[in-house]
């Protein structure tokens, strides 16, 4: 899994929304003056590479979104655990720049504590640090092959969709369903065919005119290690993953400000722990299966 998964959208928000203008004590002017800030987003996952930090300058509502040209490509980042530096590198992919280390065998430890120091060229510095959670495992696995029920108010007992965890040592968890394609479905089937993949029943408050309505992921929270998964869960038939994600508390009170808003999102500074600067730098530990849900018969 990689880290941009989790909330590369936001960016946006944070780049454009969560920094304040500085007007000019004129009525009734535009704003003239902008003070750019330095912000980091960052998340260690639990076994995976150091990789997908960024680095960036926030950019003025006034002028048109450039993920470009926000990018920060010459910092100094280097992030430390156990008396151990590990220099990062800016590095990009298919036109989206972030920093990673070299080492890509290396991987986040569990119960570790992992501390950031961001040099800008122009010295300014932004720090953080997270502590990495237990890693967690499946207890009860979603299955392989799930078959979507012709009417969903009407489900044996247990719920085919029940999955468990292993506890780790954090209040709350992040459950993901992420749909891996939205085109093909007959391609997957024994012998293949040609039928193309679409939605599962919308939920009532789904509106087709909004443009969260074709995403792929559908987040949610819950504070046990243990669900009977709802179908509701599933935007599209064919090929998803389920993950289960243990997360620090950086991460976790940063996910509820920014993917449990809809369309009231909005960025607040006192869910950054970056000193110096704006953004989150959190951990988590993420238990992940490969599904494929069949089609209604």
């Amino acid at each position: 899994m990689r880290n941009r998964s989790i909330s590369r959208g936001m960016l946006r928000v944070l780049a454009l929304a969560a920094f304040p203008l500085l007007f000019v004590a004129c009525e009734d002017q535009p704003p003239t003056d902008y003070v750019p800030v330095p912000f980091l987003e960052a998340y260690l996952i639990v076994d995976k590479p150091i990789e997908d930090v960024i680095v960036a300058i926030s950019q003025p509502i006034t002028e048109p979104f450039d993920y470009r040209d926000m990018m920060t490509r010459d910092a100094e980042v280097v992030l430390s655990a156990n008396g151990v530096d590990y220099p990062l590198q800016y590095v990009e992919d298919d036109g989206i720049g972030s920093y990673r280390h070299a080492d890509t065998t290396y991987r986040v430890q569990p119960e570790t504590t992992y501390r950031i120091r961001v040099r800008l060229a122009d010295g300014t510095t932004m720090t953080a640090e997270t502590t990495t959670p237990q890693r967690i495992e499946w207890i009860i696995p979603p299955r392989d092959v799930l078959q979507y029920p012709q009417d969903t108010t009407q489900l044996f007992s247990p719920d085919s969709l029940r999955i468990a965890w292993t506890p780790g040592n954090v209040p709350e968890y992040i459950i993901r369903v992420t749909a891996l394609d939205t085109l093909s479905y007959g391609n997957y089937l024994t012998p293949p065919t040609e039928e193309i993949n679409e939605r599962t029943n919308n939920l009532p408050f789904e509106d087709p005119g909004d443009p969260q309505f074709y995403t792929r992921i559908r987040w949610g929270f819950i504070q046990v290690s243990q669900a009977p998964t709802v179908w509701a869960a599933f935007r599209w038939y064919g090929r998803s993953e389920v993950a289960i994600l243990a997360p620090d508390k950086a991460l976790l009170d940063w996910f509820k400000a920014t993917q449990w808003g809809g369309r009231s999102v909005e960025y607040r500074d006192q869910y950054s722990n970056i000193s110096g600067g704006l953004g989150v730098f959190g951990s988590a530990s993420v238990a992940s299966k490969e599904v494929f849900l069949l089609k209604r018969q």
